[in-house]
């Protein structure tokens, strides 16, 4: 588990960033000439610190954590809004949705996944819209419209309708995750950003979802699921002025940052070697993108890993009111998802920051990742075979299922710590959303209604997906250790050690052969 090559001067390695008491960086803030379109745009802040005076690793924990006040709350919401917003059908299906809108047979399935086929459509569009227009006020426009489209779900009768508004839906929320993690890896080097990803990517969604889903069962009157949709919308519109006020679109245009914090932010990621943002498309990286093995192990990993995200958030309060609960109590029953995904989160991020920090040169990401399998594994046998009147067991072996978001997380954080070159890192990210989409597409057709509530078809298909995930990761760990090993040749073959050259060019992880691989 390599890191990147390093010295690339004047920033220091993690290994310095825990010891070094003194400076860090050399010389005074001064202006740099304006980067060409083929450069990062952090390149005329990159040689800021140029001899003389540098800053101190305390002054860098100090503005980290101004950083972490600002970014890592925003970015939150952002991400438990969208799974708050993509579930509103589930929890609305205790309250006569299905009966209301004439969702029969496979309906229902076809209504989870049809906004998956509006998020599959515009991934790659998405992609391109992150690298043309500032990323937080794209955030902002397209989470305006998709609160609209929420509101408008509470009005709808039948089931074209439905499938209309989702896929609507999912097309507006393509640019959020990628979008996020665009900008997570902007602020952060790849050492920091397991711990703020975990932060950032929860399942505490459910403690919205579960409180709104109880309180409109105790609404009078018929129809009480649309307004599960129109507070929910309502919601949204009210964040995405938020977001438009609060989130800066790259460390460049912070203007929360002093030019000295910005020059400190973009000297201390420069040692990744992946820059921060250019807005030229690039056809070269595109097509590297397509041609390159790890793109393709981690889009097939992710079509695995996501199969009991797909089924799960569609069918689990199906699953918990088929066991003899109440509509209002199933609500309250999905709450401790939730947490297991949340723990989950925490405990595979943050088992990644500990190693990397107390295991110099060593993440340990994909060892994680297998981790995080085992237990969602173990736990889909029991969901499979334990019999339905094992009330108690089911609903715990349900609630472990969930623990498939700590390794989906992590994955997306080797991803983006593994991709360098803007077009290309947007051009990822589009791809591993695809296989996103694809598999939440084809999970809730495992789930078939005259299976319920045991939906033997649906648990199968989430445990051959653990298995499959398990062997994708591991050879995408042995690609990066080869690449790795031979990258270190090169570089000891021509007496390389310093690459201040290469950091803010744009170059991709494949071009600049000082790249150094996670795993």
């Amino acid at each position: 588990m390599a890191e990147p090559s390093k010295d690339v001067k004047p920033t220091f390695t993690p290994g310095e960033m825990e010891e070094s008491t003194g400076s860090v960086g050399a010389g005074k803030v001064e202006p740099s000439a304006v980067p060409g379109k083929d450069s990062d745009v952090a390149a005329r802040y990159a040689n800021m610190f140029s001899g003389g005076e540098g800053y101190s690793r305390s002054e860098w924990v100090k503005l980290r954590w101004k950083l972490d006040m600002r970014l890592v709350p925003l970015l939150w919401f952002n991400i438990t809004l969208g799974a708050m917003d993509k579930v509103t059908t589930a929890t609305a299906a205790l309250y006569g949705f299905r009966q209301d809108t004439d969702l029969y047979g496979d309906r229902y399935s076809w209504v989870g996944s049809a906004f998956y086929f509006g998020y599959l459509f515009w991934c790659l569009p998405s992609g391109s819209l992150l690298q043309k227009f500032p990323i937080a006020k794209l955030m902002c426009g397209v989470q305006l419209l998709w609160g609209a489209v929420l509101i408008a779900t509470g009005f709808c009768n039948n089931f074209p309708s439905l499938i209309a508004v989702r896929v609507i839906l999912g097309a507006l929320e393509a640019p959020i995750v990628p979008g996020n993690y665009l900008l997570l890896a902007m602020f952060y080097n790849r050492r920091e950003q397991p711990l703020r990803s975990g932060l950032m990517y929860t399942g505490l969604s459910v403690l919205f979802t579960g409180p709104i889903g109880y309180g409109i069962g105790s609404l009078a009157g018929e129809h009480q699921w649309r307004s599960m949709f129109w507070i929910t919308g309502a919601m949204t519109v009210v964040w995405a002025i938020v977001i438009g006020v609060f989130l800066p679109d790259n460390p460049v245009q912070a203007r929360f940052l002093q030019e000295r914090e910005k020059a400190i932010v973009i000297d201390h990621i420069r040692e990744d070697q992946t820059g921060v943002e250019n807005k030229t498309w690039k056809k070269d990286q595109f097509i590297e993108t397509m041609l390159d093995p790890k793109t393709w192990l981690m889009f097939f990993f992710h079509i695995c890993i996501s199969i009991p995200n797909g089924g799960l958030t569609n069918f689990a309060p199906l699953l918990i009111k088929g066991l003899g609960y109440s509509s209002q109590r199933s609500t309250l029953l999905m709450m401790p998802t939730g947490i297991i995904q949340t723990f989950s989160s925490y405990i595979c991020n943050g088992g990644v920051f500990l190693c990397a920090k107390y295991l110099p040169g060593k993440h340990l990401r994909c060892a994680w990742v297998v981790f995080g399998i085992i237990v969602g594994m173990i736990s889909a046998v029991f969901l499979y075979t334990l019999p339905l009147n094992a009330l108690h067991s089911r609903l715990a072996a349900l609630y472990m299922s969930y623990f498939y978001l700590g390794p989906y997380i992590v994955a997306l954080g080797i991803n983006t710590a593994n991709t360098a070159g803007h077009t290309k890192k947007v051009t990822t990210n589009a791809m591993i959303f695809i296989a996103y989409c694809v598999s939440n597409i084809i999970a809730p057709q495992f789930f078939k209604s005259n299976q319920a509530p045991l939906y033997p078809l649906g648990m199968g298909a989430i445990l051959a997906a653990y298995a499959l995930s398990m062997i994708l990761i591991i050879l995408y760990a042995l690609y990066c250790f080869y690449q790795n090993k031979r990258r270190a040749a090169v570089d000891e073959a021509a007496g390389q050690h310093v690459h201040a050259e290469t950091d803010f060019k744009d170059l991709t992880d494949k071009e600049n052969v000082h790249f150094r691989y996670v795993w």
